[in-house]
Formats: C-alpha cells, structure tokens, sequence
C-alpha cells in the first residue's frame, strides 16, 4: 500500500465526539484487509507519516491542533449535557480477553454504569475495553454477558502491531488483517447493542493508533498529542478512579492524578484512587507506601483520610462501594475541570459559541 497523500483524512473542525462506529466506518467484517480503510487507521497513517507526536509538516501540525482543540469543546459539551457524575477505570492494554480480571472490570463499569455514573478508560484493548463492555451491557441479562465475554476469548489477546504502519507511511497487511480478526467479535457486539447499549465515553490517542479502538464505546474523545488526552481524562475523572493491573502506562496515570490530588485549586476535591487487586497492588506494584508518604507524610491528608480516599480492595463489590461511598456528583468534574483551567471553554460551551 503507497503512503498517504498529505490531504488530510479526518474532520479538523468537529462539533461532536466520534462515535465508535464513525471511526470504523469502513470496517467490513468479511474483508479482513478492511480495517485498513477505516477513519481511526487512516488518522493514524498520517498521523505517523508526517512525524507522529514530533510533526515534521506544519499544515499537518496545524490540522492535528485544530482537530485535539475541537474533540476538547466537543468533550466539554457532552459531559455537560450527558449530566452524569464521570469515573474512570485504568489499566492494562495487554489484558487478554479470557481473565478473570477482565472480567471483574467488565461487572465494576456495568454495576457503575447501573448506578447512574458515566464510566470512561483510555478508550484502548485490554482493562480499557473491558470497560466499555460492561458500560455496553449494563442493561442487558447476566446471560447475555456470558455471551459476550465467550464470544471474545475466541479472539483473547491483541496481536503485536507496533509496526503495522512504518515512519514512510506504508503499511503491514499482514497485521492489519490480524487486527481485523481481533476487532471483529467486539465490532459484532457492538453493532448487536447498538440501540439499547449504555453510554460511555471513551479517551484514547493515535499516539498509540497501533492498538485501534474496540467499537464498544458509545462516546470516543480521540486526540492526537497524548499529553493532552491524559490530562483531560484524569481531569474529567475528578469523581474517582478504579485501577486494575497495568504497567507503566497505568502507573503513570497512578502518578498524574495523585499530582492533581496534591496541588487542588480552590473547590476542588481529591478524587478519591481505588486499587482493585491486593495482590496486585500490594506486592508487584507496592504503590501505597509511596502514595502515603506523599500525601500524610507531607500534610496534605490525615492518617484517617488516606484510609478513606486511597484504598487496595480485592472484590468487586468493595471497588465498587469504596468508589461510591464518596458521593460522586457531576459538579466536582465541572470544579475539577474549572481549577486546571477549563472554564472558559466550559463558559464558550455553555452558550453554545
């Protein structure tokens, strides 16, 4: 396949999200070779071929820009108008299919997504696609869910796909059609719920466009510069976020919002951090000695509110009722989102200018 011309494939002006399907608009699930033809992987071609997060071309830099500027209003509009108090779920991109961990993510973002709350991840495979299955299915019957989670573990593990598009622009078909055969039980699903599923809105990045987007979202806030899309999604998760194993991505992410909770801006509350796996947690990635040290051993929380807002469970139903307990309301995104900075983009999208 030749490399891209420099028109530009995506939209650089929107005034909505995407929806899981409009980025997979080409996707055929008898043509293997198709996924290459979708908006995500074309956006992700030329978002490699001109430079990737160091852009070589201007225009493509400028077009890139205009294009993260307008999915942030656009994201600012639907978390007012969806008026739904937003959490978030964190973890691994390599989670397979056929754990029991993503499983459990799959009943915590259904049991939140039941509750009234607007679930989001990274919008990634693995813990993030988890996510938005169970957000998918929160309607649906016990049943149904086995159904879903069976027809995925026959495509368990995302392959490797760092090279599926080199610096030139030209592409590996070869893994293309590997991550067709991935993408398609999901895509199937997602078409199957596509009416009566739940919402959720998914955060991701061309930065890491290798590993395309499982169409289980209903709502897709897709950026090109990944540092913004991490702080927007720490930032919109201001109600509290779950974290399932993950790796340095996720203990990354550990690390931004703990620095968020640390430097708060008048009205803004500490999001309250849920590490789901003890073990986890406790032995392969210790993280709650330093986050202690951080926050009581510097004054910034008491022994008793570091007890209450920083916490290892190892159920699914304390991840859930350790997140909830704290009364997620919208209005403590709308502060947290006003003390980094985006009030006026709040105040634009409010009078719809």
């Amino acid at each position: 396949m030749a490399p891209l011309k420099l028109e530009v494939p995506f939209q650089p002006l929107r005034n909505t999200l995407y929806s899981s399907f409009e980025l997979m608009d080409a996707f055929d699930p008898i043509s293997p070779d198709s996924m290459a033809d979708t908006l995500d992987f074309k956006s992700y071609r030329y978002f490699i071929s001109n430079g990737a997060a160091a852009t070589t071309d201007p225009y493509a830099g400028m077009m890139e820009a205009l294009h993260d500027n307008s999915i942030l209003r656009s994201m600012t509009v639907f978390l007012q108008q969806v008026a739904r108090p937003a959490v978030a779920i964190m973890g691994g991109h390599g989670e397979r299919r056929d754990t029991s961990n993503y499983a459990n993510v799959v009943e915590i973002a259904r049991r939140l997504t039941k509750a009234g709350y607007l679930v989001s991840s990274g919008g990634g495979p693995g813990a993030m696609e988890a996510t938005h299955l169970g957000a998918l299915l929160a309607n649906a019957a016990d049943r149904e869910v086995g159904d879903a989670l069976t027809l995925l573990k026959a495509s368990p593990h995302l392959p490797e796909s760092k090279n599926v598009v080199d610096k030139e622009g030209m592409v590996d078909m070869q893994i293309v059609r590997a991550l067709h055969a991935w993408a398609k039980p999901a895509f199937e699903l997602g078409k199957r719920y596509i009416d009566s599923g739940a919402e959720s809105l998914a955060v991701p990045t061309w930065y890491y466009g290798h590993e395309p987007i499982s169409p289980l979202a209903s709502h897709v806030a897709k950026y090109f510069q990944n540092s913004i899309r991490e702080d927007v999604l720490l930032s919109m998760a201001a109600n509290g976020i779950i974290y399932t194993a993950g790796a340095a991505g996720t203990l990354q992410e550990v690390f931004q919002d703990a620095a968020q909770n640390y430097y708060p801006k008048p009205g803004e509350a500490f999001a309250p951090m849920v590490f789901f796996g003890e073990k986890f947690w406790t032995q392969k990635l210790p993280v709650m000695p330093v986050l202690e040290a951080l926050f009581v051993g510097n004054n910034k929380l008491t022994a008793q509110e570091f007890k209450d807002l920083v916490v290892v469970v190892d159920t699914v139903d304390d991840a859930v009722a350790k997140l909830l307990v704290h009364n997620p309301t919208e209005q403590k995104t709308a502060n947290r989102m006003k003390a980094l900075g985006f009030g006026q983009m709040m105040k634009a999208a409010e009078l719809n200018i």
